[in-house]
């Protein structure tokens, strides 16, 4: 008779890191990312998965709420991460295991002992950390859009890019918030990126009055002006007005 062994808060993140990255359509056993974090937890695949719906049931921003059966520590480890995202940052690089993961930013608990790192080595691990957290910011978006372009329909991640609303430079909390990021294509996600685009209240395309007449045809070349929600975190509204304010700002000067 198998016991019933309790999640850990440690394990509930290793969960949460790979339910952030991965498109709900393949939250299941089969899913070899899924098998391969059961098997590194001593878990199975079905409570692998199950674990992962649960934490799916805490997500207001999603249309149709996942099983009910969330505990009290699954929402200790949501809400920990909604407050810091970055703190996923060790879990998701020990997923990586190596592979593409940049180096150099496993935790030391005996970090604090030793003498202070020369300023150039400071700054190359800053860059490292920022590299693995635009990484995993550009999995977390592209899961929760299905992986495709909602105005185009591009569904090839080559052609995509996790758009922030809100800059990477303007407010360091929220750099790594799925709900302050869209896919968009990359020439959409340009034209976002330098406010030469817009979505209004009602999440329709708006182009800046001075871009010229091709390439403001080719903006509008899109299967409906219209922004398609994505499965789960949808874009925060005060992120939104934010980006439409720079984008007025911006014509004004």
């Amino acid at each position: 008779m198998t016991t019933r062994r309790d999640w850990t808060a440690e394990e509930i993140r290793e969960v949460l890191a790979l339910y952030l990255r991965t498109p709900s359509g393949k939250l299941h056993e089969r899913n070899p990312d899924i098998v391969a974090l059961a098997h590194r937890l001593g878990r199975t695949p079905g409570a692998v998965a199950t674990k992962a719906c649960n934490l799916a049931s805490l997500d207001d921003s999603l249309p149709r709420q996942g099983l009910g059966n969330a505990s009290r520590l699954d929402r200790r480890v949501w809400d920990e991460f909604l407050q810091d995202p970055e703190s996923l940052l060790p879990v998701y690089q020990r997923q990586l295991g190596g592979k593409g993961a940049p180096p150099g930013l496993a935790e030391d608990a005996g970090e604090e002992l030793r003498p202070p790192l020369p300023a150039e080595q400071t700054e190359r691990i800053v860059a490292v950390r920022q590299r693995l957290g635009q990484d995993f910011f550009r999995r977390m978006v592209l899961a929760s859009w299905r992986e495709r372009c909602p105005l185009t329909g591009i569904d090839d991640p080559r052609l995509l890019n996790a758009s922030h609303i809100v800059p990477w430079r303007d407010d360091p909390q929220n750099r790594l918030n799925p709900r302050n990021g869209i896919c968009l294509n990359t020439l959409h996600d340009r034209a976002f990126d330098r406010h030469l685009i817009t979505f209004d209240e009602d999440m329709r395309l708006v182009i800046a009055p001075d871009v010229p007449g091709n390439a403001r045809r080719v903006l509008e070349r899109v299967e409906s002006p219209r922004l398609e929600l994505p499965e789960r975190f949808r874009p925060d509204p005060a992120f939104l007005e934010h980006h439409r304010r720079r984008f007025h700002e911006r014509q004004k000067t």
